[in-house]
Formats: C-alpha cells, structure tokens, sequence
C-alpha cells in the first residue's frame, strides 16, 4: 500500500508518495515559433555589386494554464499553516526579433585576399504576462481542482506584466586570404531596457585571426595531417540576464501565506523591492588560443583550447545590511572574478566497417577550469565579504562566502579537529593555527568550493547489421559538496523514540551531541562517474520501409564517493533535502517512410 505520511519533520522534506496521491497539478502549454526571411541582392545595379540586403523576423509566443489543487487533509498543508490551498495561473511570454542588416563582398580581390563587409540592426522585445489567483485555508475539498470553494481568507488574485527590449547596431570586417590566413574584427553596441539612465549602452569589441597550417606548401609531405589551424581571438561580450526593472523602485504582489491581521480581517499587502538604480552591464573579456586539428583524412579530429576570462561589474544577488535597502537581498554589481583553463577535445572514427559491418565512433572532451574572485565593491555591498549559502537548520546559517582571492562560493567553515580519524566536539583549529573551543570568526575560513576542477565526457556509438548501441559518460573531478542533509541530522539531539529512523550515519561516526553546521566535517568530496544515458536498438527491413525498435535509460547509474544521495543535488553544491535524480527508461518504435 502506499504510503500517505507526513515525511520527515525536521528535514522539511515531504513525502513525494502522499503528494502524487493526494495533490493535483495538471496545465496545459501551447506554442508557436516562427521566422520570416527576405533577401535581396543588389548585383543587378552595377555600382552596387557583391552587395545583398537581409531582413529577419521571428517570433516565439508561449502560454501556460495551470491548476495546482492541494486538500487541507494532506501533511503538507498542515506543516506549511496554508490547510488546504488552490493556485490557478497563466503565464504567457511573446518574444519578438527583428534583424536587418548588409553584407558586402567586393566582386574583385582586395590585394591578395578576399575582404566581406557586414553591418546591421537588431531590435528584440520580450512581453511577458503572469495572471494568477489564489487561495489558503480552503474549507472543503469538495471542489478539487475545478473551482474555488469557501475560505478562510479571501482569494488573491494577481496580475503582472513585465516588458524587455534589446537594441543593437553591429559590424563586421573579413579578410581571408588563400583560405590559409584569416582575420576577423567585430563590434556591437548593445542597449538594454533593464538598466537604468546612463548604464544601458554598452560596447563590446572583437578580434581574431587565424592560420591554417595545413595549407601551407611545406605541409604537403605531412599527408596524414588533412587540417591543421592555429587561431586565436580576444573579445568582450556583455550580460543583462537579470529580472526586469531592478533598476527601480517597484513594489512585489503579496504572499497569501504571510497576510497582515488589521481586525477582524487579513490583508495581503503590497512590499517595495530592494533596488540599486546604478546597475550596469557585467562585461567579459576573454582571450583563447587554440588549435584545430584533423588526422587520416579526418577519422581523428578535434580541437586544444586555451582561455582567460575576465568579468567586471559582476552581476549578483547578494544580502544586504538590514536597514540599508528595502529587502534582504539585491541584485548589484559586486566586482570582478577571473576563469581560466583550458579545453581538449577529440572525436574519431575508430571502425568503419561499411554497410552491415561494424562500425564504431567515439567522442571524448575534458576541461580543466579555475575561478577567483578578484575584487569586492565595497561600496555596492558594504562589507570585504559577502556570507552566502543558506542551509536548512540554523538560523540564518550561511555556509558559502564572496572573498576576494578565492573561488566564487566557497564554503565558509571552521577547521574540526580530528583524534584517530574522527572529529573531536566543540574543537576547532583557528586561523591562528591555535585550538579553538568555538567556531566563530576567528576560525572561519575559505575552504574548497563547488566548481568542478575537471569535467569529462565520453561518447560511444556502434551499429552492426541492425543493431545499434549508444551511450554517454560524464565525470566531474575536484569539486565539493556541502552535506546539509547529515549537519541537520548528525547529533544525537535529533534523536527522537517516535521516530527513531531520523538521524543521520554520520553521527555513528562523530558523536556529536550538538549541531556542527559550520564544520568541515560535512564539506565532502563530490567527483562522480555517472552513465547519463544508454541506448540499444534494432531495425527491421520492413517492405522498403525501416521499423526500428528502441530502448533508452538516462541516470543508469552512479560511481562516487559522496555519502549523500546526489552529488550533483542541490544548488551552488549544498545538498539540501533534494529528492533523488530519477531514472528514467524509456522504449518505443519508430517508422520511416
């Protein structure tokens, strides 16, 4: 039978079997995308050769209507105080693209090479509109899901509208000569809506050049190399990926779980939002060498890359002194950071058996990357370093930091001490490499972070006669995972005779008494190994036609050595009460006609 019971209380966790039973949530989603091109090419009048004219336009239009419908008899309503709740919403989004632009290619060479001229416009709006109503404290669940029946306190319903739009003016310059040395400098200049008076332009430049090696004469004697290109490139583009009107003063619909008494009525408020009417484009420069390659007439192929980025006016949501702005948290320019690393990627033709033969191709790709945050506005922020990280437990406990000198989230914890392996309560080590009997400020530390120090990828691919079989790997190497479902349940204090089941493994191994939600005891090594995905499938030769039989499993499974559920769970590399990834095994059968 299955089970209708709460979960577990104290790690907030509901019961995913009790919510598929008894909540309802079902929507509809209808689609249309489309794209209209006109080109003209002026060739026709004599002064205008080499010269063609494009218009783009497009569209994308999306609307929603959903029905989530939970009764006042299932736990989760209970825990949350709602008893019973109805949300009726329908979002729509109409995105718009229009672009024009001209493209020159002199019909003669420009001294020993080819030269293309490119310059346009572009002109992108984005609408979008959220309609909902909602209600708590429902009295019945006569109605389900079909209507809104007697409450405690009165639907809410709301209406928002949002609008966006980008404008940008681009040009271009080629030159390419005898395909074996080539050169390309680009500019835009980009306006965005979502900045405010005197931030909403900003320029972003180009450059890159390249040598393709294996053109040259002396390659010739080198024929099991068919393509060898050097290339290199420096460019600066530009981010606006945040809410619209941050940069304003607005005011947020109100929560129906946190209405306002005055009387005998409850009120649902309007509340200002956090602003920072300053905020400006983040702006990344990025410098990359690289070489393509290609061996045995193309069966080897693949590229090496090398990159430095550097980010200014880095966008965040970051908290905020109470008192300072309107919310706890806002969206700013908090400094600059720095990626670097580099790229490697080969793919192949192993075997090629022909028709009915064996044959096999593979891919492999591996990047080694690094973050350092370089710089904190203290102006913007008011504070050297930004905590970050929230984690479920303690009281406005935050396990990641923003410091400058160090990688983007790192966890914020205090050294344990250990004594045969295990840690030691109330003991740390304090950054004056001294015992300490609590973990406060002076023992606190930057400590590993979540980003991966490599990610791996392997691809596979075989056929023989009609069957065939397929399948991916990925790995991440280096990276660290914040174990909050073991902190909030590794101490003996969450022991409880009713539920006896509640405490975490880890406590067998620490003893702890008490919560240690700072220690680096939960800071865990992430690397994985996981087969993302396997198919196996067989055609049939039906009458000329072909009937191909399939079967697929994603998530097939997982080497690691985290003690959690998930590595990859959570958010930022804080595994907090996130369900299991599901595995997902698929089969069908396809006709070709």
């Amino acid at each position: 039978m299955c089970s209708t019971t709460a979960g577990n209380p104290l790690t907030s966790a509901d019961n995913p079997v009790e919510v598929l039973n008894l909540a309802k949530d079902h929507g509809t989603t209808y689609r249309s995308v489309g794209n209209v091109q006109a080109k003209y090419d002026f060739s026709s009048f004599q002064p205008l050769r080499g010269l063609t004219g494009t218009v783009n336009l497009g569209y994308d239009i999306t609307d929603v209507n959903r029905v989530t419908f939970y009764p006042n008899n299932i736990h989760l309503e209970t825990k949350n105080g709602t008893d019973g709740s109805y949300y009726r919403t329908a979002p729509s989004q109409t995105n718009t693209v229009l672009e024009t632009y001209l493209d020159y290619r002199p019909p003669a060479n420009l001294g020993p090479g080819n030269l293309g001229l490119t310059g346009g416009y572009s002109y992108a709006r984005s609408h979008a509109q959220y309609s909902s109503i909602s209600a708590v404290q429902l009295n019945s669940n006569l109605l389900g899901d079909n209507g809104i029946p007697p409450t405690g306190i009165a639907p809410v319903p709301i209406d928002t509208v949002t609008e966006s739009k980008l404008i940008s003016f681009f040009g271009r310059a080629e030159y390419n000569i005898g395909d074996r040395y080539l050169a390309t400098v680009s500019v835009r200049r980009d306006g965005s809506s979502r900045f405010g008076p005197g931030n909403q332009w900003g320029n972003f430049p180009a450059a890159s050049i390249g040598w393709r090696i294996s053109r040259e004469p002396f390659m010739s004697g080198i024929p099991a190399i068919s393509d060898l290109k050097l290339r290199a490139s420096w460019g600066k583009t530009g981010n606006q990926a945040f809410g619209d009107y941050l940069q304003f003063s607005t005011y947020q619909g109100c929560n129906p779980k946190a209405q306002v008494q005055f009387g005998s009525q409850f009120i649902c408020p309007f509340r200002p939002s956090a602003v920072d009417t300053t905020i400006k484009w983040e702006s990344t420069g990025t410098w990359d060498v690289g070489l393509d390659y290609g061996i045995m007439s193309g069966r080897f192929s693949g590229a090496i890359d090398w990159y430095s980025k550097h980010t200014d006016n880095l966008i965040f949501t970051v908290p905020v002194a109470a008192g300072s702005n309107l919310s706890n948290y806002v969206t700013t320019n908090i400094g600059s950071m720095r990626n670097w690393g580099f790229e490697l990627d080969l793919n192949a033709r192993l075997l090629d058996g022909g028709p009915g033969g064996l044959s096999w191709t593979a891919g492999f790709n591996a990047t080694h990357n690094a973050n350092e945050l370089l710089r904190i506005n203290p102006n913007a922020v008011g504070a050297s370093q930004i905590l970050v990280g929230d984690v479920a437990g303690g009281v406005g406990t935050k396990i990641q930091v923003l410091e400058p000198g160090q990688p983007i989230n790192s966890f914020f914890v205090c050294q344990q001490q250990y004594q045969n392996g295990k840690p030691v309560e109330g003991k740390y080590i304090s950054l004056a490499d001294t015992v300490a009997s609590s973990c406060d400020a002076a023992s606190l530390r930057a400590y590993h972070d979540p980003a991966p120090h490599w990610m791996v990828g392997f691809s596979s691919s075989m056929a023989y006669h009609h069957l065939d079989l397929s399948f991916t790997l990925r790995a991440w190497l280096g990276n660290y995972v914040y174990n909050n479902v073991a902190s909030n349940l590794g101490d003996y204090q969450e022991l409880s005779r009713s539920a006896p089941y509640n405490l975490s493994t880890s406590v067998l191994q620490t003893g702890f008494l008490a919560p240690h939600y700072l220690s680096d005891y939960y800071v865990e090594k992430g690397s994985f190994l996981r087969m993302d995905n396997i198919t196996v499938g067989y055609t049939f030769p039906w009458e000329g036609r072909q009937l191909r039989f399939f079967a697929n499993v994603q998530n097939a499974f997982t080497v690691t050595g985290y003690s959690g559920v998930d590595p990859t769970a959570g958010l930022n590399g804080i595994d907090n009460n996130i369900y299991p990834r599901s595995r997902i095994l698929t089969s069908g059968l396809s006709v070709q006609f």
